[in-house]
């Protein structure tokens, strides 16, 4: 069994927020399925829980204190289609914009005469081994498995 996707886990923290509050927003209004929030919404609770799950992980590991955090210039792996990259499942990019610990802008860099393509809004992963090549997800090199 795989660990849970940060958008799972988010799911699972924006049910549990439902339960504790009757199924009430912080307005007192009814709460949305999950499928019926916007995309935006999706994103912050998506980003909340990674962050959340990136800090426990790092808290067990004993590594709170190193955690790499992402910066503008920084390479790490994105997944990427293999008939675009050499035959390759995984390329490099380099991130563009930070827009947290987790999630970050990227420039793609294949291994093909193909234009580098843009990705945003890419969240962590612990690795990319069962990542499909249009996941908006991404790791640190030695992270790829």
């Amino acid at each position: 069994m795989s660990p849970p996707t940060p958008r799972e886990l988010a799911q699972t923290a924006y049910a549990a927020y439902g339960a504790a509050t009757g199924q009430k927003n912080y307005q007192g209004l009814p709460m949305p399925a999950w499928a019926d929030l916007p995309a935006l919404t999706q994103l912050a609770w998506t980003e909340a829980a990674a962050t959340i799950a990136l800090n426990v992980v790092s808290d067990l590991l004993g590594n709170r204190d190193t955690l790499m955090t992402p910066d503008v210039g920084d390479v790490v792996l994105v997944p990427a289609d293999p008939a675009a990259n050499n035959g390759a499942p995984i390329a490099p990019a380099v991130i563009t914009r930070v827009w947290s610990p987790t999630t970050v802008n990227v420039r793609v860099l294949t291994d093909s005469s193909a234009t580098a393509e843009w990705r945003t809004s890419l969240l962590y992963a612990e690795d990319l081994a069962t990542a499909a090549p249009s996941d908006a997800v991404w790791t640190w090199p030695g992270g790829e498995s």
